[in-house]
């Protein structure tokens, strides 16, 4: 396994460098009366306001297959194929002392850069006559996460942090809070829990928490802001002294796995299926992990899937073959009676339980394979952040992306072809000819319909069908060696 492990690392290593680390790209906007800052990473590009210390967007600008861009940010709607923010909504991290219901105070605002990939954004300022100290650490490689730390010092009373607007309505995310583990749909009175540990907003696309390491004493409120609209956030009955908060912010995708990485599995409950399918998603994972790039992580999964169902396909793979030699015995009855279509049906079943072959074998291999492929195409879907950030693989710079250059289903369509042509050259032409003519098609067709699928999908395809073809020819020179061998009657009895 050593050795396995050090030729995938040796050889992985030129295909991963061809990646060049993100880094995060910083803009500064100018607003009326005060600055808005915008950095960019690899999934999220966030917006920090002078105007009341806050995070103004958190906008997802990645999308893998079948995803669109997403504002996570709540109060943001989507007119016209353009998000804009709703008239009247409070922003996340504004801060109401006493019987404020708004925070137009213009803070202190500084990024610093520690390094090209990752950096600090500090918001400092005195709503209130409170002294607010608010931090959030940014990464270019982040999955959704926003470390975030925010400091209060004065005396006040009622002073309450708004993590934003509260969506109501049909289709709206639940408004969350989780305590001891658990999630509950409105708060808990205090005494009946041990710990608070955060809350937000879940919808089917997106999740806004903040889950708290931390909470500086504080409890959940649900209010209303000088414009009437709902929002949520967490409350200090009375300050006196010095609080701090810390936690990690998640604004992004609605992602098991990504959310179990930021501590906030319990936000979701999985079926069935699902459950199955965050088992393979590990396992790919894992994959990733034992070779540093998702394209060595395909290739693996690959073949441990080919190792794994070849018990099960080789007497399908037989049957095949053993249809490819019968050939010229199903010629010879098709012209004998070629004008009796009922007699011609029962003797080639006759001829097919005399040679102990099924005439429907050889498509089973395909379905056995297409929940395999339907589960590595989830896979590659759900797991499309980590692929998008991790190495490229040959010309390829992202997996989760379609193939650029189409060269992957080029090829696969190309072997599709050569492999239906080297099934077709040694069967007899059917009377109706149809079931070839869907042969040719298919593989034309499937590459119309998926020809902008991830190119890791493509991958897994390409790699499926070589397999395939090889254990076809493994087979194929089994059943010759199996034709060749003399039989015991040809060498006489024992001992002569």
């Amino acid at each position: 396994m050593g050795k396995f492990i050090s030729f995938l690392l040796l050889f992985g290593l030129p295909v991963s460098c061809l990646a060049t680390p993100l880094s995060l790209v910083e803009e500064w906007l100018p607003g009326p009366g005060y600055q808005l800052l915008e950095i960019t990473g690899g999934l999220v590009e966030h917006r920090f306001s002078q105007r009341g210390g806050t995070l103004e967007r958190a906008y997802v600008h990645f999308a893998g297959l079948r995803a669109q861009t997403l504002e996570t940010v709540p109060g943001w709607v989507s007119e016209g194929g353009k998000w804009a923010l709703a008239e009247g909504v409070s922003l996340p991290f504004e801060i109401w002392v006493g019987d404020a219901q708004s925070d137009s105070h213009i803070y202190a605002l500084e990024f610093s850069k520690s390094d090209p990939g990752s950096g600090q954004v500090s918001l400092s300022g005195s709503p209130g006559g409170v002294e607010v100290t608010k931090e959030f650490q940014l990464d270019a490689m982040a999955l959704y996460t926003l470390p975030v730390r925010i400091t209060l010092a004065g005396a006040g009373t009622r002073v309450r942090l708004v993590l934003g607007h509260r969506p109501l309505g049909e289709g709206a995310p639940k408004l969350l809070f989780l305590y001891d583990g658990r999630t509950y749909d409105a708060p808990l009175e205090v005494g009946s829990y041990s710990q608070f540990q955060g809350l937000g907003l879940v919808g089917k696309q997106g999740v806004f928490f903040l889950r708290l390491d931390r909470g500086g004493g504080a409890k959940p409120f649900l209010g209303q802001n000088a414009f009437g609209q709902p929002v949520f956030g967490l409350e200090w009955e009375a300050l006196s002294g010095e609080v701090s908060l810390e936690g990690l912010l998640y604004a992004g995708r609605n992602r098991y796995l990504l959310l179990e990485k930021a501590g906030l599995a319990d936000l979701v409950d999985l079926g069935l299926f699902s459950n199955f399918l965050v088992t393979v998603m590990r396992f790919f994972e894992w994959l990733y992990r034992l070779t540093g790039n998702y394209g060595w992580a395909i290739i693996l999964f690959t073949l441990i899937t080919r190792v794994v169902l070849y018990p099960l396909m080789r007497n399908q793979l037989r049957s095949m073959a053993k249809m490819q030699r019968l050939a010229p015995k199903i010629k010879k009855l098709q012209e004998r009676y070629k004008d009796d279509r009922e007699t011609l049906h029962k003797q080639m079943m006759e001829l097919y339980r005399a040679e102990r072959v099924n005439p429907l074998g050889g498509c089973l291999p395909l379905i056995l394979q297409m929940p395999l492929l339907i589960l590595l195409w989830q896979a590659i879907m759900y797991s499309a952040e980590q692929i998008h950030l991790s190495p490229g693989f040959l010309w390829l710079k992202d997996l989760s992306q379609p193939d650029p250059y189409y060269i992957l289903v080029i090829l696969t369509t190309g072997l599709m072809l050569l492999q239906q042509w080297l099934t077709q050259r040694k069967l007899p032409e059917p009377p109706s000819g149809g079931g070839q003519a869907l042969g040719w098609l298919f593989p034309v067709i499937m590459a119309v319909f998926f020809l902008n699928f991830p190119a890791g999908l493509w991958l897994y395809w390409l790699l499926t069908t070589l397999f395939q073809m090889g254990q076809q020819m493994i087979i194929n020179w089994e059943l010759a060696r199996e034709a060749r061998a003399p039989t015991s009657s040809e060498h006489g009895p024992a001992g002569s």
